[in-house]
C-alpha cells in the first residue's frame, strides 16, 4: 500500500548547507529538499521534537536566516559518513522574502 502524501506545497530537490542552532547546540548540516514550508535536513545532531531552531541557509552567494520548529527527527543508519546521523525534518515559521522569492523561481523552473 503507498503512502498517501500529505504536503500541500511542492518540494524541490536541492543540497545546501545549512547551519542550525538551539540554544547553544550547533550543526551543520545538508538539505535533501525544500519547500516555502519545509526542508528535510541531515545533521550529526539530534534536536528536540517541537524546539524552535535558528537556521542560515546558504544559496549561491547568499546566506537567509530562518526559523523553524523540529516536527520530526530520526536516527539514520543507512548513511555512509559518520558525521551525518540524523534526518530532521523542519517546518519553515519564519524567513525573508527572499528566501520564498528563491523557491518560487527554482519551481517554476522546467527540470
Amino acid at each position: 500500500m503507498e503512502k498517501e502524501e500529505r504536503r500541500i506545497e511542492k518540494r524541490l530537490d536541492r543540497k545546501l548547507l545549512v547551519n542550525i542552532s538551539k540554544d547553544g547546540l550547533e550543526s551543520m548540516g545538508l538539505t535533501s529538499n525544500i519547500s516555502k514550508k519545509g526542508m528535510f535536513v541531515a545533521t550529526s545532531e539530534v534536536f528536540p521534537i517541537n524546539s524552535e531552531v535558528s537556521i542560515l541557509l546558504g544559496i549561491a552567494d547568499e546566506t537567509f536566516s530562518l526559523k523553524g520548529l523540529v516536527m520530526w527527527s530520526q536516527k539514520r543508519s543507512d548513511t555512509p559518513s559518520s558525521d551525518v546521523q540524523v534526518a530532521t525534518g523542519i517546518k519553515i515559521i519564519e524567513a525573508p522574502e527572499e528566501y520564498f522569492n528563491f523557491v518560487e523561481k527554482a519551481q517554476s523552473k522546467p527540470n
